[in-house]
């Protein structure tokens, strides 16, 4: 049995992801799902605060999550079971066996969340696009040991829809190791971390960053799931919002099919002048300018 929701009585308090439904439906959004919270209003009102990333996903069709966002230290969940716990989380979509460190590389198959359930369509790309652009957002990538259920985060950058580098660092791994096969993608040894903050020393900055924004990732399930399954590994549960797959969006607005890799996108954008450097800022950017060029695509036709 679930206990009662969190009490705010000062609005300032409360995450800024928690909306109450007059504010979100002045931003269109009227599916909310379930209250994540309460307000207790200066004359004894109690309004229910929703989650404005759950109100935007219902909104888009966005894909299944397969896991619960912390909210006021709720347990955090990764394919059903809780951060902390031992499980074996999904591939997202990959029918192939990259080298570890790689980010997995579309097949065949549809992609698939976190949980494994394949991603649904965006009911309306250019709408979405619209939105993410109105709104503001946060890119996001990381760098990796690998790819199975005890690869861990060894970088980490995110940059606002401007430009402006919200976080860039290396990450210590509690491995304490960086595979050959990890390396050989892009190309950070075990050296080359050595006296990198860990995980637990970044997280609470990540959530800071990217409390209450829209945050977009190339491969979103991989990079969502990289970053609860390093929590886990260093038994934290992080309040984080679900990441938006640019590279879905990519493919659904040019119609070039289920996904395309990052690289190819930049070229076929022409917004690529060298190979792709698989480091977190540089990719970052790469994606944040293939997204300005849809947008300036958006404007052209509109």
């Amino acid at each position: 049995m679930e206990g009662p929701l969190p009490r705010y009585t000062d609005r300032r308090e409360a995450p800024r992801d928690l909306r109450t439904a007059d504010e979100l439906a002045a931003h269109d959004y009227t599916r909310l799902g379930a209250p994540c919270a309460e307000l207790a209003l200066s004359d004894g009102t109690i309004t229910p605060l929703y989650s404005t990333s759950e109100a935007r996903r219902l909104k888009h069709d966005l894909w299944p999550r397969g896991r619960k966002l912390a909210v006021s230290g709720a347990p955090v969940e990764v394919a059903g079971t809780p951060i902390g716990a031992s499980a074996r989380v999904s591939n997202p979509g990959d029918t192939s066996a990259p080298a570890p460190g790689t980010k997995p590389r579309p097949g065949r198959r549809p992609p698939k969340g976190a949980a494994g359930q394949p991603l649904t369509s965006l009911r309306d790309p250019r709408a979405w696009l619209d939105d993410v652009f109105a709104e503001g957002f946060v890119v996001l990538d990381t760098e990796t040991t690998g790819l199975g259920p005890r690869a861990e985060i060894i970088e980490i950058a995110a940059l606002d829809h401007a430009g402006h580098v919200l976080m860039e660092s290396k990450v210590w791994p509690r491995s304490g190791r960086v595979p050959a096969g990890a390396t050989r993608v892009h190309g950070y040894t075990t050296a080359d971390l050595r006296g990198s903050p860990t995980w637990p020393e970044l997280l609470l900055e990540l959530e800071r960053q990217l409390d209450g924004r829209r945050v977009l990732a190339w491969n979103a399930p991989f990079d969502e799931r990289m970053a609860l399954q390093t929590s886990r590994l260093w038994s934290l549960a992080p309040r984080l919002p679900a990441f938006e797959c640019a590279m879905r969006a990519y493919a659904q607005f040019r119609g070039v099919g289920v996904s395309m890799r990052l690289e190819r996108a930049a070229q076929v954008e022409r917004v690529l002048s060298a190979a792709q450097e698989h480091r977190s800022l540089a990719d970052a950017q790469l994606v944040l300018a293939v997204l300005k060029r849809l947008a300036e695509a958006r404007t052209a036709s509109a």
